[in-house]
């Protein structure tokens, strides 16, 4: 196992009873290149970083192995794109509509986007609610979408306008049938209640996600499965450009190609500005 501090990663659990998964991620310096590349308003980038965090939870928790985005989205506001591919690129995207800001409450939807196996797109949509946080919106899609039961929880923190920290855990519930099990679900449901918010509970613990674990576990026993490291990317390159341009009419194309002129096309996620000779048209 390798050390679970100190670089952006998840560290995937499992009670040794069976009864719980946790997966817990550290995001600061993931979170950090995307706020630099997107350069939100003040008041969307602490819930932009929790976004980039709620994307890489749930990727791991639904489809490790493909690309998951999530989508906090207002029709009048705009939108934050979280999105986390399986090698460990991870990109976030502010859209912004109207001068409101995006935020969670009651004109708002969270959708999940899962890329699955042969291509095809997998779309779960909840509505939010005001007084709610991301961490609610989530816990709620997993529940009334994914029939999982799972707590989870989000956090960031500020030193200044640099963004110190960022992450979160997620804690899901096996069911069994026996009285043991539910002795286990109300022993986690009362340690869950008492613990710090995420930035207080990563401090305690020096960052280091096994302590974390250690926390949430308290006298469970689990078992460290594996450790998931990403960083933040872009998967934007003239070859993808192509492709999409390949997608085009022939009239469309034609007219590019006749251009005397090369073609620029920006990267919303990274702000890349890929130059196309019309002649490779």
């Amino acid at each position: 196992m390798s050390n679970t501090s100190g670089r952006d990663h998840a560290l995937r659990t499992m009670g040794t009873e069976g009864n719980f998964r946790i997966i817990i991620a550290s995001t600061a310096d993931t979170a950090r290149e995307v706020l630099a590349a997107q350069n939100p308003a003040d008041h969307s980038r602490g819930l932009l970083a929790d976004v980039i965090t709620a994307s890489l939870l749930l990727r791991l928790t639904m489809s490790p192995d493909y690309r998951l985005q999530t989508i906090l989205q207002d029709q009048s506001a705009g939108r934050l794109v979280g999105d986390s591919h399986p090698d460990g690129t991870t990109r976030g995207l502010v859209q912004q509509f109207g001068a409101e800001p995006v935020s969670v409450g009651d004109t708002t939807q969270l959708s999940v986007h899962r890329t699955m196996f042969g291509g095809d797109t997998h779309q779960g949509v909840v509505r939010t609610s005001d007084g709610q946080t991301l961490a609610d919106a989530v816990t709620g899609y997993l529940h009334r979408s994914e029939q999982i039961t799972s707590v989870v929880r989000l956090g960031h923190r500020f030193d200044g306008d640099e963004l110190a920290f960022a992450g979160g855990y997620i804690v899901q519930h096996v069911p069994g049938d026996d009285s043991a099990d539910q002795s286990a679900l109300a022993l986690m449901t009362a340690r869950l209640e008492n613990l710090p918010a995420v930035p207080r509970l990563f401090d305690n613990c020096d960052g280091d996600t096994a302590d974390v674990a250690d926390m949430l576990y308290g006298p469970l026993e689990f078992e460290k499965l594996a450790t998931n490291d990403f960083h933040p990317g872009c998967i934007c390159s003239p070859e993808r450009v192509m492709r999409a341009l390949g997608t085009l009419s022939e009239d469309d194309r034609a007219e590019l190609a006749a251009s005397d002129e090369h073609l620029e096309v920006d990267c919303d996620y990274c702000a890349t500005t890929h130059r196309i000779d019309p002649a490779e048209l």
